[in-house]
């Protein structure tokens, strides 16, 4: 039994895609060492210790290296089967975190949810979630997808009580990258186009209407339009930024002596932390991080392609999007190509849960690499 044991988690980890691995493990690295150089000084100033946010980081690191072992292991059909339960578990945390005295405000945001012992961001973790419930049901529903009424109308219900809480909170970034994998996830399931084109009206119709209807939104558009219009105040961010772009050039201030992070920029270690990279690792570590990216994608997308089970293919897809999406909508904001929407950057910026979510994800991916052979096998035995 044990050498059964044994030879099953040898094979597995043997089968992993380890250029999928090393690229996870590249970005997991970098990210430590940026956070540590972008948050040292304002941790020593705020908390008397530089390595206050590193230590946090790190323990999350810990805590991933002991859970994801289970993770990795997972029955893949366990998830499919419990993906209702979990995105039920995940819209009560966030009416807990809108509605009750246990949701943190922070930046005029309501996204966090205190457990006593800690406080967690429910959104982080309801986007992997989210993910493996449209897998599952796209997966179950795929006879009636062509119908609206029978097929996506109760899809689209339980996105759209999702969209309402989270914009309560409010969490626009969150919101667009949870509904472009979703709508990603759509088009790849067979969901007829006609729908689809709707479906991005309608979007569009109601990402406008959002952001007309709030003063905030309308001021990150017009600054996003003009930061030059109030460099020291709007404008101030974005613009510190690009300057950090500018600073660096082509191979960088040089790791730990960039100034732009000296209180110049703010959010430096999470939502901005890409600009630190410009500055101190310059054109060529901005490069390297967004060729791991990269490489992170492409594999992903080839695991999709390789699964011919309809729940592991569609998840493996959009855990790729949804990491894939974050990262180029970060990068696109830090670069003053995009609004600012407060979203961190996969695997690089400082952010406990995000981190942990993200890890998920990746695990998830590594995981279904490995057992592609099991899964094909499960997959023509239902065929029979």
């Amino acid at each position: 039994m044990a050498s059964r044991v044994a030879k099953h988690i040898s094979n597995r980890l043997s089968s992993m895609d380890y250029v999928l691995l090393i690229s996870i493990i590249s970005l997991v690295f970098l990210g430590t060492i940026m956070i540590y150089s972008a948050s040292s000084l304002l941790a020593a100033e705020k908390y008397g210790s530089s390595a206050f946010f590193l230590s946090r980081h790190l323990f999350v690191l810990a805590l991933t290296f002991l859970l994801m072992p289970a993770v990795y292991f997972i029955k893949i059909h366990w998830l499919k089967k419990t993906a209702t339960l979990m995105l039920l578990l995940m819209i009560v945390g966030l009416v807990l975190t809108v509605y009750t005295d246990l949701g943190v405000t922070m930046n005029y945001a309501k996204r966090w949810l205190n457990l006593g012992f800690m406080r967690i961001q429910v959104s982080e973790f309801l986007k992997p979630i989210l993910i493996i419930y449209v897998a599952s049901y796209l997966s179950r529903k795929k006879d009636k997808l062509h119908s609206f009424s029978d097929g996506l109308l109760p899809l689209l219900i339980i996105l759209g009580l999702i969209v309402a809480l989270m914009m309560k909170q409010p969490d626009f970034g969150s919101t667009a990258v949870i509904v472009a994998s979703c709508g990603l996830m759509m088009f790849v399931g067979g969901v007829r186009m006609s729908h689809l084109l709707a479906l991005l009206l309608a979007g569009i119709g109601g990402g406008a209407a959002l952001i007309a209807g709030a003063q905030y939104r309308l001021d990150r558009l017009t600054t996003f339009l003009n930061p030059w219009d109030d460099p020291s105040g709007k404008g101030f961010q974005i613009l510190q930024s690009l300057v950090a772009f500018q600073r660096g050039g082509a191979y960088g201030q040089g790791l730990g002596d960039g100034s732009q992070k000296l209180l110049y920029l703010p959010e430096a270690h999470t939502d901005f932390i890409f600009s630190v990279v410009g500055e101190e690792l310059g054109l060529v570590g901005s490069l390297l991080l967004i060729f791991f990216f990269v490489c992170f994608v492409v594999q992903g997308l080839k695991l999709s392609i390789r699964l011919k089970d309809d729940f592991a293919r569609y998840m493996a897809f959009g855990l790729t999007a949804l990491i894939g999406l974050e990262a180029v909508l970060n990068m696109s904001v830090v670069m003053a190509l995009l609004p600012t929407k407060g979203l961190t950057l996969p695997f690089i910026s400082y952010g406990r849960s995000s981190l942990l979510a993200s890890l998920f994800c990746a695990t998830l991916l590594l995981s279904l690499s490995s057992s592609v052979g099991s899964i094909q096998r499960n997959a023509k035995k239902v065929v029979v």
